[in-house]
């Protein structure tokens, strides 16, 4: 495999974006997983590796290798991963320096918070994803969900206004139910 990789890599020396995509994917994933090691954020391991495929890319003719190109990406990928850890460590040690535990302190006892007020802000943003949800449904699920949920009517005086059975109405909203969730677990 370290053959096939380094193939590639002679290849992207050449400008070759076909042998780099190649070498992307193989990599990948492994990538991934190894910086999720010491990120255990796979969101950031994913960045960490992307970011140094680009830079690979970019600086390809001033890397000169001391060994395989696959050791080369990895040692990038870990040294990525160390620097990230420590600006997140110095970020935190910023947040603390700005505020003491007593600015803390007085900060919450001066100032409660006002838990009607979040879970209004929360109720809003909420009816919101749900509206734009009910955008991207087929006009008929969207119908059947209106008449049921903001109209309060009965499985059976929808299927009798929309002419249709009552099991198409049961399984209608069940799918308008599915997809609400799918795409409120997607935006929490």
């Amino acid at each position: 495999m370290s053959i096939l990789l380094n193939n590639y890599w002679y290849k992207v020396l050449e400008g070759d974006e076909n042998s780099f995509k190649l070498l992307f994917r193989e990599l990948f994933s492994d990538l991934c997983n190894y910086a999720y090691q010491y990120t255990t954020d796979r969101f950031l391991s994913e960045e960490i590796v992307q970011d140094v495929f680009i830079k690979i890319w970019l600086d390809k003719e001033k890397i000169t290798l001391n060994k395989s190109i696959k050791s080369y990406i990895y040692q990038s990928v870990h040294n990525s991963c160390i620097n990230s850890l420590i600006q997140k460590k110095n970020k935190k040690q910023i947040n603390n320096v700005l505020l003491s535990d007593e600015s803390w302190a007085f900060i919450k006892e001066s100032q409660p918070i006002n838990s009607f007020l979040l879970e209004k802000l929360e109720a809003e943003d909420t009816k919101r994803m749900i509206q734009q949800i009910m955008l991207t449904l087929p006009a008929g699920s969207g119908e059947i969900f209106k008449l049921s949920r903001l109209e309060n009517r009965s499985h059976q005086e929808i299927a009798e206004i929309l002419n249709i059975s009552v099991s198409t109405v049961r399984t209608q909203i069940f799918r308008v139910l599915e997809k609400i969730s799918e795409g409120l677990s997607k935006n929490s």
